[in-house]
């Protein structure tokens, strides 16, 4: 494996949290975020178009998750940080299309949705961490009003981050079919340069009235995606 290779990496840039246990380095949108996790693993998602397929695979009555729309851009802004402006702009384009293409307005994404966060618990400064441009982008798009709404998911404290790896499609697509979500753990210390009021963080556990999952994820050298998925 080349994860002591990548995390030696991490660390010699600050970027790593070196705390001791779990519960005190997993700690997405506390004020006490200090480095993030690494870690592994592989995921695959299998996309059939509407109707190709004869085979009832689920039982009868099992939501179906459709994927509504994906969008990829990069900025060329910085090797390793995020562009808060460019992030809230393409977000704004992606739900423009979303909305003249499929008709969902934003306002059903914020009242039914859920937003999987990239979120990945670095800190670099109060104005330049991951949560923090990820708050700006969904404020820009949503307002204070569809913030109160959108409930904010994250699992990079349960999985790590991994390199690549996008565990967040798979959890969007089995909570929408389930009416589930994961929890936001160890969350403690409301950050006020996040939101001068209480985020919607998930609490875990039934959440009937979700109907769309929106992922954001970052890469390196100022990549970004989006993708929508809603349950039928």
């Amino acid at each position: 494996t080349l994860l002591p290779w990548i995390g030696s990496g991490f660390r010699s840039l600050g970027a790593a949290s070196i705390a001791a246990n779990v519960a005190d380095a997993a700690l997405p949108f506390d004020t006490r975020r200090n480095g993030m996790l690494l870690g592994s693993g592989a995921v695959g998602l299998v996309l059939e178009a509407a109707g190709a397929s004869t085979i009832q695979r689920f039982p009868s009555g099992t939501p179906s998750v459709s994927l509504v729309a994906s969008q990829l851009s990069n900025s060329a802004f910085h090797g390793a940080s995020l562009d808060k402006e460019h992030m809230a702009q393409e977000l704004n384009r992606f739900l423009q299309a979303v909305e003249s293409e499929h008709g969902i307005p934003r306002a059903a994404l914020a009242a039914e949705g859920v937003y999987y966060s990239h979120e990945t618990c670095t800190q670099a400064s109060p104005t330049t961490s991951c949560s923090f441009t990820e708050l700006y982008m969904l404020r820009s798009a949503f307002g204070d009003a569809g913030l109160d709404t959108l409930v904010l998911a994250n699992t990079k404290a349960f999985t790590g981050h991994a390199m690549g790896v996008s565990f967040e499609e798979v959890i969007a697509v089995e909570g929408l079919k389930r009416g589930l979500l994961p929890p936001v753990v160890n969350f403690a210390s409301h950050d006020e340069h996040l939101s001068p009021r209480p985020l919607r963080l998930s609490q875990g556990g039934a959440y009937p009235h979700i109907k769309y999952a929106l992922r954001f994820a970052a890469g390196f050298g100022s990549q970004i995606a989006f993708t929508l998925y809603m349950r039928k």
